[in-house]
């Protein structure tokens, strides 16, 4: 069942129902900014004659989607990989939507989505499982066979085990979001916070994470997140942050549940 949800006066949410044994529920968001323009990338593939919710379909089976735009008069649908929002260009009659089955941080570790092949096309073994390889993350035992990215010190990105193959495990093709972040944590720890405060809760103002002064620190795979309070990992209670002054190297945010 296809519905379309208000998001912002720029972004409309199309929730997919039932669409596979191995995906949750999705979403895919339109992009009304981006209406009668196409992304130009690389097209992996086209349909014609399918309506919005089954192009969405076509997407979120491809192990390489992470958009689709689609003419609906003449039901024209494409499908694409990674979203440059910067390389749009005028295309009459189609609308764009990108895939919320994506990641905000540069390693990803707070993807928590349903990727379950890696960037190879292969399926990904289940984590409660050994065979064929034998492994020792017995904490991912509930999360299926979906990429996780749990140890930063080994890994640049979501993967998983393979099921097959020479490689013991590979990366996935998992998006980075191009949507604005919540300013809300879903999770207790709020690992999954990536929006904007970036003062503690006794109001001193955060150091930006790509600087090493003035506290020095080793954190430098957050450089990208400017000075906004994160959790990365869930290694702290909630999302915190260095300190520029006070007594207190770093500090914690208040950061409201959605």
């Amino acid at each position: 069942m296809l519905s379309l949800i208000s998001f912002s006066f720029v972004v409309v949410i199309v929730v997919f129902k039932s669409y596979g044994s191995h995906f949750r529920d999705d979403f895919f968001h339109r992009l009304l900014k981006a209406d009668d323009k196409v992304v130009m990338k690389k097209v992996l593939a086209e349909f014609r004659g399918v309506s919005v919710r089954h192009c969405g379909l076509k997407c979120l089976e491809h192990y390489l989607c992470s958009s689709f735009f689609i003419n609906r008069e003449n039901k024209h649908c494409k499908l694409a990989g990674e979203v440059d929002l910067n390389n749009l260009v005028f295309s009459p009659g189609y609308r764009y939507y990108v895939s919320d089955d994506c990641k905000r941080s540069m390693l990803g570790w707070e993807y928590t989505g349903t990727r379950d092949r890696t960037v190879d096309g292969i399926l990904c073994q289940r984590w409660d499982q050994q065979y064929p390889r034998q492994h020792t993350y017995d904490l991912l035992s509930s999360e299926h066979n979906y990429c996780r990215n749990p140890a930063k010190a080994y890994a640049k990105g979501p993967w998983c085990y393979t099921t097959q193959g020479d490689k013991p495990w590979n990366y996935c093709f998992v998006p980075k979001c191009v949507t604005a972040a919540r300013e809300c944590r879903t999770t207790k720890r709020g690992e999954d916070y990536f929006g904007t405060v970036n003062v503690t809760t006794t109001g001193i103002e955060c150091q930006r994470w790509g600087n090493k002064s003035p506290r020095v620190h080793d954190y430098t795979i957050l450089r990208q997140e400017k000075n906004y309070c994160r959790n990365p990992f869930g290694e702290k209670k909630a999302p915190w942050c260095y300190t520029l002054w006070g007594q207190y190297e770093f500090g914690y945010c208040d950061i409201p549940k959605c």
